[in-house]
């Protein structure tokens, strides 16, 4: 079974890697619908960054939801952009301290469903590290895995054709595309 996460703070630097090496091992994508969809099929606030505490959690377990769905249907051979771990760190970071003890114990209860599904369904998760040490994301995100014992590889996104063939090695799968050829086809992917 090869089901891969590749998570990091930058979305488009996670796409592109995601693509490539989904491109790379000829496995299929799993990644969730756009906060768009999401906002119209659950009647949230047209804008992400304008969503409020209620219209926020509803969001992160709709994306949770859907991934569950997307991430079942390709059974034992996909990557899956951002993986069920984004949508969480996001709020997170977004409401970092509560005056109301529920919303706390919302996200917490959340934390708990979300991590205990990464670490049990992913057998790989890759994480581009943010090149910004203080960058509050990659920091969240790194403290989830070590809470929950979230087995993960750091990942230097700087050098993508060496990350891509150490993530390759890693997964001892014989690549169809080259790193090179796998990145350009992940670009035009995102240009589309």
């Amino acid at each position: 079974m090869k089901r891969i996460a590749i998570t990091g703070s930058s979305h488009s630097e996670t796409s592109v890697m995601t693509n490539a090496l989904a491109a790379m091992t000829g496995f299929d994508i799993a990644s969730c619908p756009a906060y768009s969809l999401l906002a119209s099929k659950y009647m949230l606030t047209p804008e992400r960054e304008k969503c409020q505490w209620p219209d926020s959690f509803v969001f992160c377990l709709g994306a949770f939801t859907e991934r569950l769905i997307v991430e079942q249907s390709y059974a034992d051979r996909f990557v899956s952009e951002g993986s069920v771990l984004h949508e969480l760190v996001w709020i997170k970071c977004r409401y970092p301290h509560h005056e109301l003890i529920y919303e706390q114990s919302m996200i917490n209860s959340l934390e708990q469903v979300v991590a205990e599904y990464a670490s049990t369904r992913y057998n790989h998760i890759f994480h581009i590290g943010d090149t910004d040490a203080t960058g509050l994301f990659d920091h969240c995100i790194r403290q989830m895995y070590a809470r929950h014992d979230i087995r993960y590889q750091p990942v230097n996104g700087i050098d993508r054709e060496a990350a891509l063939e150490r993530m390759v090695d890693c997964l001892s799968v014989k690549p169809v595309l080259s790193a090179k050829n796998s990145l350009l086809k992940a670009g035009n992917r995102q240009e589309e």
